[in-house]
């Protein structure tokens, strides 16, 4: 479910980049590669949309230590995955 998730998050921050590939979605997909700091706002943003209409509450992703360059979850996709599941898991 989370991973169906991102994804759509994904792609609807693209709708407006229409310059990403997003094909072949993996775990090793690098995000702050690939999306400028607007996009990965966004995409925060998305996913929390989703989350919310998913579960009927808010869920905060991103704080400060989510945004801290060197742990961030917001690597690759699979450890935004992995992150977002702990999150559900702890509610």
């Amino acid at each position: 479910m989370v991973r169906n998730i991102v994804i759509a998050a994904l792609h609807e921050v693209n709708k407006d980049r229409a310059n990403l590939s997003l094909d072949d979605i993996n775990e090793d997909f690098e995000i702050f590669n690939n999306l400028d700091s607007m996009d990965v706002l966004n995409l925060i943003i998305e996913i929390e949309n989703h989350l919310s209409k998913s579960f009927n509450k808010y869920i905060q992703i991103a704080d400060e230590s989510s945004m801290d360059m060197t742990s961030t979850p917001f690597k690759t996709f699979g450890t935004l995955v992995n992150f977002i599941e702990n999150k559900i898991q702890d509610i």
